[in-house]
């Protein structure tokens, strides 16, 4: 410990503060180490959310992250359970359990400044004066003075220890914390029903124990119990029963058994009246716990579970429960999660959440959020939320664009983020036409419902989330009036790193100031560099080459007019051939949005899914394989987008779905196809 730790006034203040009652902050968890347990090789979450609602894909972590924290802070895990097994070492650790393995997990605790009994209780443990905070570390490690011979033969469990200790070195004997910062985990699959009807399992024993009736009030119902049951036993039906029952006893054990049988309501002694108190669920005290679904039984599990808490630290009994909750949307219904869980990260300072539901994540604070995935080595990595940089207005709009259909973006290998709805259909079956399921490799189509991508990729970048991510979005050459704003560029210039944003932005001048429009190729390849994919004008125009015949189609089914259809089949050819006239794209553009762009969108989507589009892309995927062939100063990567974009006004958009392919599999959009493709 450094010398100001040392001589910190808050280690001398001694008993008198410990005993002098409870004021300041409520403890919370501020920073978690895992050292190769289980699924972590190195996993370190620094900051640790206040309440964090951690995702991700199966059998990455989730579960094993709060085994972890049990393991450091639960009073009621035993300790046979702390020595640990061959199987809780990471498969990713420089060394196994033979070889001298060591874990370590580390967990912070902070935001009790000012809590005169957390600081007295904490006393030895700090790491940091500011903001306080304490250390509490687990650290399983092979027995001190082991024979070489031993680790020559290979350690088993039986040559290792553990311990607990608290402060920078893990010096400080902690074990005694656990049970004044207790660290409680509600499993998925829980039998609320089974515990709350054992007095041992449920949180009603203690919460009844710390809160009681009155000692005259257990002894007027014991006494009024016993009346009543006098009053009972004199029906004839009751005491034959009780005689028939006894003498057969008799027979069957004759005196071995002292049993004389006799029957009530509860018991009579009011010491144990309290242990007979059950819950029922209406006021008519007629349907029991039992009667009522699994997840209202949950949900009472979990209330009563918050007022044992809340009643111990009222008496003083603990400093802070941390409680964690394991998928709870394995009991509740959409609306009820949403509910309970909005309340929960609201009122409980520190709660932890692991789930895989959007719904849960939707009513999540944005600063809560804790993504884990497998990393390089394939041990299991953390990005985090707690850490981002936003302004108050980006991080509301997140936090509104994170419903419950968009709070998949948290769950996915890798996202697609557009401007509307016509991309949310058109690209997942343009994909699926070329062999690229996204569905099947967790791509997701998120649209953001506007152009101002900046913050969702604040979000989704390496200093937040670190979600695989790119960006589609129209070029919008024009104004309405014709005049020549290159709106996309626009947006792509706000994402284009500092280093070269100012010369991206002045050769976009350049481009207006010329009035070009047919020069934008050299930009929209750089900001795919930045995996900003650009079309050079909107989408319905931009594929109209490519999807000309399902377009018709679409069309045809969702337009009346014949007159109409004609018009649109007349624009949709014309821009095939290569029209480059403003009033077709209009006309193109008016006929769509007559019939509503999202629905346009769908029926061409579910056409397109269906076509056979290799015979329609020979000639690109051929350029496509010369120019990653000639890959010379530049990768072969780097060829094909410029292919890609180069080559056809629908290129941006199998540009991206090749960038996403290698993120997702391994290899790009056209790398199994050689000459004439075989989709």
């Amino acid at each position: 410990m450094s010398q100001r730790l040392r001589t910190h006034p808050l280690l001398a203040l001694g008993c008198w503060i410990y005993c002098s009652g409870q004021s300041g902050g409520r403890v919370r968890i501020s920073r978690v180490l895992i050292q190769n347990y289980r699924n972590f090789r190195k996993l370190e979450i620094n900051p640790f959310p206040a309440s964090a609602v951690i995702v991700g894909e199966n059998g990455v972590g989730k579960s094993n992250l709060l085994r972890a924290l049990r393991i450091v802070l639960d009073p009621d895990l035993p300790e046979s359970a702390r020595m640990l097994r061959s199987e809780d070492i990471c498969d990713y650790a420089e060394v196994g359990l033979a070889e001298g393995v060591e874990v370590r997990i580390e967990v912070d605790l902070t935001d009790f400044e000012g809590n005169r009994k957390a600081e007295a209780a904490l006393d030895g443990c700090f790491v940091s004066l500011d903001p306080l905070t304490a250390r509490i570390t687990y650290f399983f490690h092979p027995l001190r003075g082991i024979g070489e011979e031993t680790k020559a033969s290979g350690l088993t469990r039986d040559d290792y220890t553990w311990e607990v200790g608290g402060g920078p070195e893990g010096k400080r004997d902690a074990k005694y914390l656990r049970r004044d910062v207790p660290f409680t985990v509600l499993p998925a699959l829980r039998d609320a029903v089974g515990d709350l009807s054992r007095w041992r399992d449920s949180p009603l024993q203690e919460l009844l124990e710390v809160r009681p009736p009155s000692r005259d009030s257990l002894e007027l119902a014991a006494q009024r119990i016993s009346d009543a049951m006098d009053e009972l036993a004199k029906a004839p039906e009751l005491s034959e029963v009780s005689k028939d029952l006894s003498q057969r006893l008799q027979l069957m054990a004759g005196n071995r058994l002292s049993i004389e049988p006799n029957f009530g309501f509860a018991s009579s002694d009011a010491d144990r009246l309290l242990r007979a108190i059950r819950m029922f669920v209406d006021s008519a005290r007629i349907r029991s716990v039992a009667d009522t679904s699994t997840g209202a039984a949950n949900v009472i599990y979990l209330a009563l579970l918050l007022e044992r808490l809340s009643g111990r630290q009222k008496t003083d009994s603990i400093l802070q429960s941390i409680l964690a909750v394991e998928e709870p949307e394995a009991h509740l219904h959409p609306v009820l999660q949403r509910q309970v869980f909005r309340y929960l990260l609201k009122h409980e300072p520190a709660l932890i959440v692991s789930t895989h539901s959007p719904n849960i994540a939707a009513v999540s604070r944005l600063e809560s959020l804790v993504l884990l995935r497998p990393g390089s080595d394939g041990s299991t990595v953390a990005s985090y939320t707690s850490r981002i940089e936003l302004e108050e207005r980006q991080h509301q709009d997140l936090e509104r664009y994170l419903d419950v259909s968009r709070a998949e973006i948290l769950f996915c290998s890798a996202a697609i983020l557009v401007e509307g709805t016509a991309e949310v259909y058109v690209i997942p079956a343009l994909a699926k036409s070329l062999g690229f399921d996204l569905d099947f490799h967790g791509v997701i189509v998120g649209n953001i419902s506007g152009t101002d991508f900046k913050p969702f990729r604040t979000l989704l970048g390496e200093s937040a989330l670190a979600v695989p991510h790119v960006i589609v979005t129209d070029g919008d050459p024009t104004s309405k009036k014709g005049d020549y704003i290159h709106l996309g560029l626009r947006r792509a210039a706000k994402l284009i790193p500092a280093p070269r944003k100012a010369e991206f932005d002045m050769r976009i001048e350049s481009l207006i100031s010329a009035k070009d429009t047919a020069s934008s190729a050299p930009l929209r390849l750089e900001a795919a560099e930045a995996d900003v994919f650009i079309g050079p004008k909107t989408l319905e125009v931009d594929v109209a080459g490519l999807l000309h015949k399902e377009m018709v189609l679409a069309h045809t089914e969702l337009e009346e007019s014949t007159k109409l259809r004609v018009k649109f089949d007349e624009a949709v050819y014309a821009l095939r051939s290569g029209s480059e006239e403003s009033e077709v794209q209009d006309e193109l553009l008016r006929r769509v949005n007559h019939v509503s762009k999202g629905r346009f969108a769908q029926r061409l989507a579910a056409h397109v899914e269906e076509a056979d589009l290799a015979s329609t892309l020979v000639s690109l995927i051929s350029k496509v394989h010369e120019e990653a062939m000639d890959a010379k100063s530049e990768s072969a990567e780097e060829r094909v987008q410029r292919a890609l974009i180069n080559y056809a006004p629908y290129g941006y958009l199998l540009a991206a779905l090749d960038r996403v392919s290698i993120l997702v599999r391994g290899h790009g959009l056209f790398s199994e196809f050689s000459g004439v493709a075989n989709v």
